[in-house]
């Protein structure tokens, strides 16, 4: 199917808007700097969610932020610094699919054009707003004979541009969602990386807490295979508060649960966990085989009776014992989430791989018979694909190998791994 997809600028290429920053910069030496970036930020606010029209916020904004085109350049250095993080790992795609790709933006050309060049996306490519200087350069307006500069400018903006094909629109605002509502665009993808809006999310086909969520519904190539915002991290509340932080700084979703919870809510919760922490909870082989998606556990106790470490480790569970810091022994288990190294396991060989561009890695765990490795290695002989590292340590139960592979490989590839005599685990991963 041709696709095109419509991309918004402020708060989702980027993680901020673009016009408070420019504020920063503008009124650094103004006494009333915080009040008026507040006023600004407030009618931003206003303008992205339909409560006064564009027209106006654009006015508001302008005549508050004092600004000149000399300022722009310094905008724009620290635009690049504010590139959404999975929009910047996830950068091949806009190489890639460069010619399916658009920005609509009610943000300005000067701005935008610059920082979307990187990603490979044309400045005729960019729709948006532009300014008007005056004879010193000062910032005094914009173009409004733009359609842009109007309220639901982008509705007239994208039929203007007759594209043929599905039209997929990704953005923060309900700006954006309008051009669904008004049947121009076919889907439209709530962005909420940076900011969520309940009055776009409560509209959107999907809602993408990432670029990673958004290439995963469309099938697209993406730097991680499976999207963080559907790994589930389920901690009873008992565990330090800083735990849950990490993990949904990274982007995970996190889920707290109460230790005083009957065994059938937390059977019932634990059917969608990934990661399990506990603290005093003893999470029982009855919750283990409730939680069929589990990967690793995390026991932040000194009682080692919490968890049958024997028992997980036949069902290819990896369980980390965290001793001293917090934060350090988290990061063990992110770092196992998110790369498959197993340093600091209890249960498991303990191995590291760096990562390697342009590569798959695939987690395969299995029983430590004989031939498993032999077969596992004839099947990747037969994708004819380049293994980039591969990485095997056992112990004498279990055998766990990293293979980070080419990522134009073929699907049944997976399905031949999992089938392979003696699997317990199987998992792709960047």
């Amino acid at each position: 199917m041709n696709r095109n997809y419509v991309f918004d600028f402020d708060s989702t290429l980027t993680s901020v808007e673009a016009l408070d920053v420019l504020a920063e910069i503008t009124l650094a030496k103004n006494p009333n700097k915080d009040q008026i970036i507040q006023e600004i930020i407030d009618i931003t606010n206003l303008g992205i969610d339909g409560e006064i029209s564009f027209t106006e916020s654009l006015e508001k904004r302008i005549n508050l932020l004092q600004a000149n085109k000399s300022d722009l350049s310094k905008l724009i250095k620290e635009l690049q610094k504010k590139v959404s993080p999975s929009i910047e790992r996830n950068k091949e795609f806009f190489e890639t699919y460069a010619s399916s790709i658009y920005v609509i933006s009610a943000g300005f050309k000067e701005f935008i054009i610059p920082i979307v060049a990187k990603y490979n996306i044309a400045a005729d490519r960019v729709y948006a707003n532009t300014f008007e200087f005056d004879e010193q350069d000062n910032i005094v307006g914009f173009d409004r004979e733009n359609p842009l500069s109007v309220h639901n400018g982008k509705i007239q903006c994208l039929r203007d541009l007759k594209l043929k094909g599905e039209i997929q629109v990704i953005g923060d605002g309900y700006s954006d969602y309008v051009t669904r509502e008004a049947g121009i665009a076919d889907k439209f993808f709530a962005y909420t990386e940076n900011v969520s809006r309940d009055k776009t999310t409560q509209n959107a086909d999907f809602i993408a807490p990432s670029l990673d969520e958004f290439l995963f519904v469309n099938k697209l190539p993406r730097s991680i295979s499976y999207p963080k915002n559907r790994i589930q991290i389920l901690l009873f509340d008992d565990v330090d508060s800083e735990v849950a932080k990490q993990f949904s700084n990274e982007g995970f979703s996190v889920e707290i649960i109460s230790k005083e919870s009957s065994e059938t809510s937390i059977l019932e919760h634990l059917k969608s966990a990934h990661v399990v922490g506990t603290q005093s909870t003893k999470i029982t082989n009855r919750m283990m085989n409730a939680a069929e998606k589990l990967l690793a556990v995390a026991n932040f106790s000194v009682d080692k009776s919490n968890i049958d470490v024997a028992a997980f480790k036949d069902k290819g569970i990896v369980v980390f014992k965290v001793k001293k810091s917090i934060k350090k022994n988290t990061k063990r288990i992110l770092d196992f989430i998110n790369s498959g190294d197993t340093i600091g396991a209890v249960d498991f060989p303990n191995i590291k791989l760096p990562a390697y561009k342009n590569t798959h890695r695939f987690l395969h765990i299995h029983q430590n018979i004989p031939g498993v490795m032999a077969t596992i290695n004839k099947v990747l002989a037969t994708s004819k694909r380049n293994i980039t590292a591969q990485y095997l340590s056992t112990d004498k139960n279990i055998g766990y190998v990293m293979t980070d592979i080419d990522k134009e490989y073929n699907p049944e590839l997976i399905k031949k791994l999992k089938n392979v005599e003696g699997t317990i685990k199987f998992r792709v991963l960047y």
